[in-house]
């Protein structure tokens, strides 16, 4: 081994002593000018060429120097192994610095105090040139951090919340790409990404597993590769992705608040790097403070839209008071219109005048019966309804939306409100359709009663008429014409009969209410067919009884038929039988007509055949019909023999008894006009008067057996000598 002398040559002894000296009392511009510096005068000083090393990243790195004995230093770091300079080496574990050289020589003991010196004073360099950019490192964090959070906490909007993440994410990060990923249930998908060069960065998906932020998303941890395409920790799901985008290098952190995984930061970089422990220091600080603004920019994002919704709320509310305010003015108004005695015109006419639109009223039978509209307003409903609509519908007229409601009286719905939206105040007949309706219904049921008054008094004048005493009868007259009834001329009462009304309610299912409610309908025909209803009429259980003037026996059963034919069309499961009596002329004759009502429909119905019978048209059968009390014989013969009886007494005739010759010989003209003494032309003529002054058609056995037994009848009650001298 070589030792140095001290006293060696100048440049090696006291001129490298003061020269090194001179260095280590300086302050040099920087580390490696230090190194520099130290590695020249040292190996002046030792008269060897002299190695600089210093401790980093784990390794030892050259600073300046030949490299000579670099290979002895310990793997360990300087605070491992010998560091007395006996094998060529001065470190310690006060400072990262040392010194080496060849280990074969061995420096004097004032040259290796010197070269202990310069290891302290270099290392004192590193550790100070260390220090600095420590502190600025931390200044650096510090403003980037503060400006990060002045920029996050003053950002509302989420999405901006997100840019500004990744923005100040990427530039403390010193990377190339950042992105931000949010959770959305079992995925976490980019919201925020800049320094992308493909769309499909911009865009990610990532399950639990997934790449690096799958790998977060899966333990909650932060996770960094140091090469991308070679690192076998995690999913090759994206490498084509990370080819395309040339990554190296990626961290991830967790966005993580009160224990709930909101997300993931997540920064790359396309050179080849480690992010160091720091790295991953700063980006969980970056991540807390995003994590907190994310959170915030939530808040106030549900708050501006809690805000919004609120105030929409209040707007709507306005409305809808405006709108329940105009409701209830028009409610009052229809109560008042209601009240006042107006009818189902005065409401329409209300409600088209307030909310400016067209109203219309239709019956059952579909037909306009009331209607309005603005003055501005083009009529959109028609005077028929083309489809009866039911409940709630709302049809299509030409092409004009309608809002219709149902009109109810005495619990049926006898009609249809259809109001015509324009646009103006839609909402507003919303909400008042059902008040306009029901306003419809209480018009038609004060309408309705009042007719039931009428009704009221008109059936106490029928029973009046037709079952009271004779001063009732007459006194009835005088209410009749009160109530706008006029009984003149030939009167007729008509007894009609519901067939059936307990079995077809059986077969349908119809309780006791939805009968009686049949029952209404029917008299509601009868009383109101359009030109033909009877202003007096009445119902009785299953039975119909009415007065009608001037009819003869065909418009009397034409009325009748036509009574039955609108019954059926609007109840087709029933079926009615009637009986017409004959006409009288004086009221306080009725009571016998209704006697013979009561026959004719008795006739009627045991005789089937037909829906009518009138009395005068029964013939024997009204006598074996009628009742004990009126067996109607006399009426019966007067009928056919009193008009014959009236000519002979008037013409010097002898209708009756050619009539009683033409039956005793058995219908025969010749044999009748032998015994009579007269020719058969004269005996044609006069049986053609009696079928002009009877109406009896003596060629059909049924009017020829009716006039042989009022005959007979006559002949019993009469005696002979009445009949008048013979005509012959």
């Amino acid at each position: 081994m070589t030792t140095l002398d001290p006293s060696g040559p100048a440049l090696a002894g006291e001129e490298g002593h003061e020269r090194l000296d001179r260095l280590l009392a300086s302050v040099p511009a920087d580390p490696v000018t230090a190194a520099d510096e130290l590695a020249r005068h040292a190996s002046a000083a030792a008269g060897t060429p002299v190695s600089v090393c210093a401790w980093r990243d784990g390794r030892w790195s050259v600073l300046a120097g030949s490299g000579i004995g670099v290979a002895g230093l310990p793997v360990g770091g300087p605070d491992t192994g010998a560091a007395d300079g006996a094998s060529g080496l001065v470190h310690g574990p006060d400072g990262p610095a040392a010194l080496c050289w060849d280990p074969d020589i061995r420096p004097g003991r004032e040259v290796l105090a010197r070269l202990r010196h310069g290891r302290a004073w270099l290392s004192l360099q590193l550790q100070g040139t260390r220090a600095r950019g420590e502190i600025e490192s931390v200044a650096a964090e510090t403003e980037a951090v503060r400006e990060v959070s002045r920029r996050l906490l003053t950002v509302r909007d989420l999405d901006q919340v997100l840019l500004t993440v990744a923005e100040q994410t990427l530039r403390l990060l010193d990377s190339d790409i950042c992105g931000v990923m949010l959770r959305e249930d079992d995925v976490v998908r980019m919201r925020a990404c800049v320094g992308n060069r493909a769309t499909e960065t911009a865009r990610l998906r990532m399950h639990r597993g997934q790449g690096v932020a799958g790998l977060v998303f899966l333990t909650g941890e932060p996770a960094r590769v140091d090469s991308y395409l070679d690192d076998r920790t995690i999913s090759d799901d994206f490498m084509s992705l990370a080819e395309r985008e040339e990554t190296r290098s990626a961290l991830a952190v967790p966005l993580q608040l009160h224990g709930e995984f909101l997300g993931v930061l997540e920064v790359w970089r396309r050179r080849r790097s480690v992010f160091t422990d720091n790295d991953v220091r700063r980006m969980v600080t970056l991540a807390d403070f995003a994590t907190i603004a994310i959170d915030n920019a939530r808040l106030h994002d549900e708050q501006t839209a809690a805000a919004a919704e609120l105030g929409h709320a209040h707007d709507a509310l306005q409305r809808h008071v405006a709108v329940v305010d105009r409701a209830s003015r028009l409610q009052q108004d229809l109560l008042r219109t209601v009240i006042g005695g107006g009818g189902l015109p005065a409401v329409a006419r209300a409600v088209a005048t307030e909310l400016c639109c067209e109203i219309a009223v239709y019956g059952p039978d579909g037909e306009r019966v009331a209607g309005h509209r603005s003055r501005d307003l083009v009529s959109q409903l028609p005077a028929v309804l083309p489809v009866t609509t039911g409940g709630n519908a709302t049809p299509t007229l030409r092409n004009r939306q309608v809002v219709a409601r149902p009109v109810h009286a005495d619990g049926d719905q006898v009609g249809q409100m259809l109001i015509a939206r324009t646009g103006r105040t839609d909402d507003l007949v919303d909400v008042v359709a059902g008040q306009v309706a029901m306003a419809c219904s209480l018009a038609l049921l004060r309408e309705r009663a009042a007719g039931r008054a009428r009704a009221e008094a008109a059936e106490q004048v029928l029973w009046d008429l037709l079952q009271g005493p004779v001063e009732h009868r007459i006194a009835a007259r005088t209410r009749a014409q009160q109530l706008g009834v006029h009984l003149t001329g030939g009167l007729r009462v008509l007894h009609g009969r519901i067939d059936d009304l307990a079995a077809v309610a059986a077969e349908h299912g119809w309780d006791t209410s939805q009968t009686d409610r049949v029952r209404r309908r029917v008299l509601r025909i009868v009383r109101t067919l359009h030109g033909h209803g009877l202003a007096l009429a009445s119902l009785r259980g299953d039975l119909i009884v009415g007065i009608a003037a001037d009819l003869d026996r065909k418009a009397a059963r034409e009325l009748v038929t036509a009574f039955s034919a609108a019954i059926h069309e609007e109840l087709p499961e029933l079926r009615l039988t009637w009986g017409i009596s004959r006409e009288r002329r004086e009221v306080v004759d009725l009571p016998s007509a209704l006697n013979e009502a009561r026959t004719a429909l008795s006739a009627a119905t045991r005789f089937g055949g037909q829906d009518v019978f009138l009395y005068e048209e029964l013939g024997i059968v009204r006598l074996l019909l009628g009742s004990g009390d009126d067996p109607d014989l006399q009426t019966f013969v007067d009928e056919v023999t009193g008009p014959l009886l009236d000519y002979d007494r008037d013409n010097d005739g002898s209708l009756v008894r050619t009539l009683r010759a033409f039956f005793d010989a058995d219908c025969s003209q010749k044999l009748a006009a032998d015994r009579l003494f007269v020719h058969h032309k004269t005996l044609r003529y006069r049986l053609e008067r009696i079928r002009q002054l009877t109406g009896l058609d003596l060629s059909r056995h049924e009017d020829r057996m009716r006039a042989d037994f009022a005959l007979r009848l006559l002949q019993v009650t009469r005696a002979d000598e009445d009949e008048g001298p013979d005509p012959v």
